[in-house]
């Protein structure tokens, strides 16, 4: 699993600050450290920096609302999507830019961003949902969770 992620400051660009009130958001890990933004599924609003056809965005990250008719979840396991269980909303691949991932009060680095989708609703708004797959043993022992987050380019 993954609740939350940072992504350097600079990777979103200002309309985006400013469109979604993402100053509120803005993580510092020392004093010599650069900003980053944070983004965690318990905020009221839960978003995902992402990059989708040629540029970046800030989409909603999964749905709460069981009037939307994309699924009611945060994430997609890897298999489920293989399976083609989803196949009916048309998922396209998306990558989640992160430079950190959070879960149950670890943080850990993430190398090359995340692999996602983005499902769009009735009303043709984009919902973006983690892919999940097995954990490696390492981020089991770190997180307790057997599902961990499609790293682009590595397996923590």
């Amino acid at each position: 699993m993954c609740t939350g992620i940072t992504v350097s400051r600079h990777a979103v660009p200002d309309e985006f600050i400013k469109q979604y009130n993402l100053e509120e958001r803005f993580f510092q890990r020392s004093e010599r450290a650069q900003k980053e933004i944070l983004f965690m599924q318990r905020h009221r609003l839960p978003l995902l920096p992402v990059f989708y056809q040629g540029a970046v965005h800030v989409m909603r990250w999964g749905n709460r609302r069981r009037d939307i008719k994309v699924p009611l979840a945060w994430n997609c396991d890897m298999a489920t999507l293989e399976s083609g269980a989803w196949t009916q909303y048309a998922p396209e691949p998306i990558e989640i830019l992160a430079t950190f991932g959070f879960e149950k009060g670890v943080w850990y680095q993430v190398p090359e961003g995340i692999r996602g989708v983005v499902i769009h609703d009735q009303h043709n708004e984009p919902y973006v949902y983690l892919l999940l797959q097995p954990s490696s043993h390492y981020y089991q022992v770190m997180t307790g969770y057997d599902r961990e987050p499609v790293f682009i380019g590595e397996q923590i």
